[in-house]
C-alpha cells in the first residue's frame, strides 16, 4: 500500500470554505469520511460512507482497521487534531506510517488573534471532560494568560465561580471567544463577577488575562493561621487545635502534594483547611458531625479562598464510607467513638500512610498506642504543652493551656 490510508483535516467553523483544493478532494474521493456531526454536516451531499464520531472512539478504530487494502479514510476534527484532539488516540491505535495529518487553526490561535495577544507566553489548559480543579496549578502560579478549552459542565460561569472563591475575582479579567470562524463569531470581555449569570454558546474558548497581583489570602502567613482567623463558634464549645499543635501535627502527617487526607473530628476545619493552602492538588476532607461546626467549615473555606476542601457532615466511622482511601489521618475529635474509628482508619489507610492521633485524654492516649501496637505499626507519642504569656498586674506570667498528646504511625 502507498502512502497513508487514514488523512486526519482539521476544520473550521467556517466549514469547506477554509479547507484547501487537496483537502477537497482527499474528503471527496475517501472510502469513507468520520468526523462529528456538525463535521459531516457540511458534506452531506457526498457519496460514500460517513461514520459519525463519538464518545465511542474504539467504535471508530474498529472500523478504520477494517479498511481493505488501498482504502482511504478521511477524519475530520476541530482545529488542529493534534491540539488536545483526536489525533492522540489515532496515534496509540495506528503505526504513523499509516496516518497523516492536515491541521486547521486551533481555536486558542484564533482566539488570541481575536483579541489581539500573543500567546507564545500563554498556558492552555483543557477542562473538556476533565474537572475544575486541573485549572487550579496555574491559577496558583498567578500565570498572567490561561487558554481554557471549556465543555457544557466547565462553562465560563463555572471558571468565573472558581475565580471568586478563590478571591481572584479582581486578579483575572475573562475573554469569551464564541463559534470562532463562523457567522455566529462573538468575542467579549467580562469581569468574574459580570460572567457568572451570563450564558454563553458551547462552542467557546476562555481567555483569562491577569490585570493585577492578587494574594489568594489579604494579609495571612502561608502558613500558621492565628485561630482568630478561623470561625469556630459552632459545636464541642468552639474547640479548635492551636495553632503550634496543628503545625506539629501537620508535619507528622508528612502530606505530599496529591495525597488524600482525611480530618476526622475537624471542628473548625483548622488543620485541612491549613493543609489545603499548601498545595491546590490535596485531596483534603474534613469530617464532623455537628451540622454547626460543619457550617463553620464551610464559612472557613469560602473566607480563606479554599474551594477544593471537602467538608463532610456525619458521623465516623459511618461518615467514611464514601471517601478515597487516605495517605494520611488526622483524628482530632472522635465523639465517644475513639476506637471504631482508629481501626477504620487504619484499614482503609494506604501502604506507608500517615496517622496522627490528637489526645487530650490519658484514656485516648493509651487506647491508641495499644491499637496502633496490635495493627503491627510503631508508634511514637508526643507531648505539647503550651503556655502563653499573660499580666498579672505590671508583670507578665506564663498561662499554660490543657497538654496535648500526639500518636504518630506510619502504616507499613
Amino acid at each position: 500500500m502507498s502512502g497513508p490510508s487514514i488523512v486526519v483535516i482539521g476544520i473550521g467553523h467556517d466549514g469547506p470554505a477554509g479547507l484547501s483544493p487537496p483537502a477537497l478532494d482527499r474528503i471527496a474521493s475517501a472510502r469513507l469520511l468520520a468526523g462529528g456531526r456538525r463535521h459531516l454536516a457540511f458534506f452531506e451531499g457526498r457519496e460514500g460512507e460517513t461514520l459519525v464520531i463519538d464518545a465511542d472512539i474504539d467504535r471508530l478504530v474498529r472500523r478504520l482497521r477494517g479498511l481493505d487494502p488501498g482504502e482511504e479514510a478521511v477524519v475530520l476534527a476541530s482545529g488542529d487534531p493534534l491540539f488536545y484532539g483526536i489525533g492522540r488516540a489515532l496515534l496509540e491505535a495506528f503505526p504513523r506510517e499509516s496516518l497523516a495529518f492536515s491541521p486547521h487553526l486551533s481555536s486558542v490561535q484564533l482566539a488570541f488573534a481575536r483579541i489581539k495577544e500573543t500567546w507564545d507566553d500563554a498556558s492552555v489548559v483543557s477542562l473538556h471532560g476533565r474537572p475544575l480543579a486541573s485549572l487550579l496549578p496555574a491559577l496558583e502560579a498567578r500565570v498572567d494568560k490561561i487558554a481554557l478549552l471549556t465543555d457544557g459542565t466547565n462553562h465560563p460561569g463555572a471558571v468565573a465561580e472558581l475565580l471568586v472563591g478563590l478571591g481572584l475575582g479582581g486578579a483575572y479579567r475573562l475573554w469569551v471567544c464564541e463559534e470562532l470562524g463562523g457567522p455566529g463569531e462573538r468575542v467579549t470581555s467580562w469581569t468574574p463577577g459580570e460572567t457568572r449569570e451570563r450564558t454563553f454558546s458551547p462552542l467557546n474558548v476562555v481567555i483569562l488575562l491577569r490585570v493585577k497581583e492578587v494574594p489568594a489570602s489579604p494579609g495571612l502567613p502561608l502558613i500558621g493561621l492565628p485561630e482568630e482567623t478561623f470561625r469556630h463558634a459552632g459545636g464541642r464549645r468552639g474547640m479548635i487545635t492551636k495553632r503550634e499543635v496543628r503545625l506539629i501535627s501537620l508535619a507528622y502527617l508528612g502530606l505530599g502534594p496529591r495525597d488524600v487526607m482525611w480530618d476526622v473530628g475537624a471542628g473548625s476545619g483548622s488543620l485541612a483547611l491549613e493543609a489545603a493552602r499548601l498545595s491546590t492538588r490535596l485531596s483534603a476532607f474534613a469530617i464532623e458531625r455537628d451540622r454547626a461546626a460543619h457550617s463553620d467549615i464551610l464559612e472557613n473555606a469560602r473566607t480563606l479562598g479554599v474551594p477544593g476542601l471537602r467538608a463532610v457532615l456525619g458521623e465516623a466511622p459511618e461518615a467514611l464510607a464514601g471517601l478515597p482511601d487516605p495517605d494520611a489521618v488526622f483524628i482530632g475529635g472522635s465523639g465517644g467513638r475513639f476506637r471504631e474509628i482508629v481501626l477504620e482508619s487504619l484499614a482503609r489507610l494506604r501502604p506507608g500512610g500517615r496517622i496522627v492521633l490528637n489526645c487530650v485524654t490519658i484514656e485516648n492516649c493509651s487506647l491508641g498506642w495499644a491499637l496502633l501496637t496490635e495493627r503491627g505499626l510503631a508508634p511514637h507519642a508526643t507531648t505539647v504543652q503550651l503556655a502563653h504569656s499573660g499580666p498579672v498586674g505590671r508583670l507578665h506570667r506564663l498561662e499554660p493551656d490543657n497538654p496535648i498528646l500526639i500518636l504518630r504511625a506510619t502504616q507499613p
